[in-house]
């Protein structure tokens, strides 16, 4: 049904070039109009570093044009190359700055992705770019001048002049030897601006020779573009029975070597070949965190689980009944940290803290671990995304809850990994110089259980100063001082916000401090019941969570122009989706919230009409942008009050009568194009066309 009511209508024949492959560069100018091109313009010279896939053109500047400033081209040629005829090294050929360099930017490793096509007689020939380029102008002699200031100055500020008759004063040599360069050190040394500088600075250039659009041997070169008999695709010359072995090889016909996959993608087939202790590995490696029971979803059905538990335990250890990824597996010896260049012991001991936190507790504050392992923010941030997530009001969260049926069935698996966690503490308490006070401040402090399992509770009268003074308590009832991460600015706020919260200290506050044991007799943790009500309230009313809606509905409605509310919560979804795990906004937000924001960044909410039989919702638009065009704009969104229909021409002659303003073609086109899609002759809102 589908094929005939959008049949195809035409087919062209595609084509692969690949003449021009390895030397194919797509070069950008964006500083500089469309209308403006180089064609015309004499090129002096051209080079490139084909490894770093880096260009350079010089480019003479017509210093007779009526907008050239004469003076400026005079002074920059006097700084550079000081008077004119003094020197026979001059950048510039004369006694103005007559010429410019561009030097490329690269866009990214993406030119992979595109190719240049051209279409003839029906066909389509395409060829792969081997880069993408920006050309700027190069601003390199302005450090020329500023040599030539300090040459001329010299370095006592003498006029560079020195008294030849001067013997030099003798000065003791004093030798020092190199010491042995650490892994640390070497890490840092090789991501340093100046080593890669230095990198950069050794590929020589190569010369290019320019030649102009209009010239035979450029037409000669752009005929390369079309795919010749050379450029066939054998695989496509084969008989249907050897296409199809080809699209599907028999099993024992299929190659050893397999692509590489990206490092953020398993593929379950690959991972079934394995052995059974390297697809444990694998997928503690790429998970880090896994429960038992997922572990077995995803290894072969059948597979024997007292197996899988011998490999598990080679691999990983056990938090919370939930099995976490070794921290030597993830930094071998001779690896080292890719933001601060810590050595890999540092950063096992500082993971294998954090993660002995966690089996104590369900939350932990980010400056509480810092403070211990002492090792950069950025490492501290990486290793506690890898296990947990942020939590409003609560800090850290381990990723998983309290995996009750895994310590049920496998006890003395559990009390074996209670042991090893002992003898790992012990361990680490000594290297790390963890004091002592340190671990009774916040062993009994919230403690993980079972889920299901009430903590025991008692009860404590509120504490009041002798002055009478009350301490100031959070919605949840936790004090500011219990907070020493980055969340105290969060909750002054909220305290701030709500001036009902002093009166709830009077009343009795209870508190878990009370550990329970299981069957085994192995201490876990409860959740902090005030965390797991974490009420909606409380996380839109926190500053940088408004400001991060903001922000985000600003740039879609700057972009867009026009936007339905489902497809709004569709756009946040998908940058949800893109943001690293424990983003602030992963809590979610309301649609009442995302309304809230388009109005606060100066959107509105339109009174359209609607095509007959379409579902109607909201449809947000951007009225103003601060340009001459607002107020055609205004006439164009109000237009859509009376038909969800407008014609082009009525459009322009509405703005001509109401405005004044007579619109050209082209700010017609984008006003349209902005905030309409065109349907046959006439343009509808955006948003407001069925879907067929």
């Amino acid at each position: 049904m589908a094929d005939e009511e959008d049949p195809v209508v035409h087919e062209v024949d595609v084509f692969i070039s690949k003449s021009l492959a390895d030397n194919l560069y797509l070069l950008q100018y964006p500083v500089r109009p469309g209308r403006m091109t180089y064609d015309d313009v004499d090129i002096h010279s051209a080079r490139v570093k084909p490894v770093q896939k880096k260009v350079e053109i010089e480019c003479a500047i017509n210093t007779r044009s009526p907008h050239y400033a004469k003076s400026k081209g005079e002074q920059i040629a006097l700084n550079v190359d000081g008077a004119y005829g003094s020197s026979t090294d001059s950048l510039y050929s004369s006694d103005k700055m007559d010429k410019q360099v561009l030097t490329s930017v690269s866009t990214g490793d993406k030119s992979g992705r595109y190719a240049a096509g051209i279409f003839k007689d029906g066909e389509l020939h395409l060829t792969p770019l081997h880069a993408i380029i920006q050309m700027r102008p190069s601003f390199a002699y302005m450090d020329r001048a500023d040599q030539k200031i300090k040459t001329d100055v010299g370095p006592a500020g003498d006029g560079g002049e020195s008294s030849q008759d001067e013997e030099e004063d003798v000065k003791p040599v004093t030798v020092k030897f190199a010491q042995q360069e650490s892994s640390e050190a070497k890490a840092r040394r090789m991501a340093s601006f100046d080593y890669l500088y230095k990198k950069q600075q050794e590929e020589a250039w190569l010369p290019l020779q320019y030649h102009n659009i209009s010239t035979g041997r450029a037409e000669s070169e752009r005929l390369q573009l079309y795919a010749g008999k050379g450029d066939e695709l054998s695989e496509f010359q084969l008989q249907p029975g050897e296409y199809l072995q080809t699209l599907m090889p028999e099993t024992d016909q299929e190659q050893e070597e397999k692509p590489a996959m990206p490092s953020n993608v398993l593929s379950l087939t690959q991972l079934r070949t394995m052995p059974l202790h390297d697809q444990v590995r694998t997928l503690l490696t790429n998970a880090k965190v896994i429960r038992f029971s997922q572990l077995l979803a995803l290894l072969p059905q059948g597979v024997d689980a007292t197996a899988v538990l011998r490999s598990l335990q080679q691999v990983a250890v056990l938090v919370q009944g939930c099995w976490v990824v070794k921290s030597e597996i993830l930094y071998p010896k001779e690896a080292t940290s890719p933001h601060s260049g810590v050595s890999a012991d540092h950063l096992c001991r500082g993971r294998d803290y954090v993660m002995w936190r966690f089996t104590q507790s369900r939350h932990v504050t980010r400056k509480d671990i810092a403070s211990i392992v002492k090792l950069p923010a950025e490492d501290v941030k990486e290793i506690l995304e890898q296990i947990s997530h942020i939590r409003v009001n609560c800090g850290w969260e381990f990723m998983f809850t309290y995996d009750s049926e895994f310590t049920s069935r496998y006890s003395d698996i559990v009390q074996r990994q209670k042991m090893l966690w002992e003898a790992k503490y012990q361990s680490l308490a000594k290297q790390l110089k963890i004091p002592k006070e340190h671990e009774k401040k916040f062993k009994d402090k919230d403690p993980p259980l079972p889920p299901g399992e009430k903590p025991m509770r008692r009860r404590r009268n509120s504490s009041r100063s002798s002055t009478g003074t009350r301490r100031k308590r959070t919605l949840s009832g936790r004090s500011l001082s219990d907070y020493s991460d980055a969340e105290t600015d969060i909750l002054k706020q909220d305290l701030e916000n709500h001036d009902d919260l002093l009166s709830r200290t009077e009343e009795p506050m209870e508190v878990s401090s009370a550990r329970s044991q299981n069957m085994n007799g192995t201490v876990e943790v409860t959740p902090n019941t005030d965390c797991d009500t974490n009420k909606e309230e409380n996380v839109t009313e926190s500053s940088d969570f408004k400001l991060e809606v903001v922000n985000f509905v600003r740039d879609k409605l700057c972009t867009r122009f026009v936007v339905s509310a489902s497809e709004l919560r569709r756009l946040f979804q998908m940058h949800l989706a893109q943001c690293p795990p424990g983003h602030i906004l992963a809590t979610g937000v309301s649609d009442k919230l995302l309304e809230e924001s388009v109005l606060k960044v100066g959107g509105v909410q339109l009174e359209n009409q609607w095509p007959p039989n379409t579902q109607q919702e909201p449809i947000y638009a951007l009225p103003k942008i601060g340009d001459r065009l607002d107020a055609a704009r205004a006439v164009l969104l109000n237009a859509f009050t009376s038909s969800h229909r407008i014609n082009r021409k009525q459009f322009i002659k509405s703005v001509e009568e109401e405005c004044g303003i007579v619109l050209s073609d082209q700010d017609t086109k984008l006003l349209l194009k902005d905030y309409c899609a065109q349907k046959g002759n006439s343009w509808m809102l955006k948003g407001t066309i069925p879907a067929t």
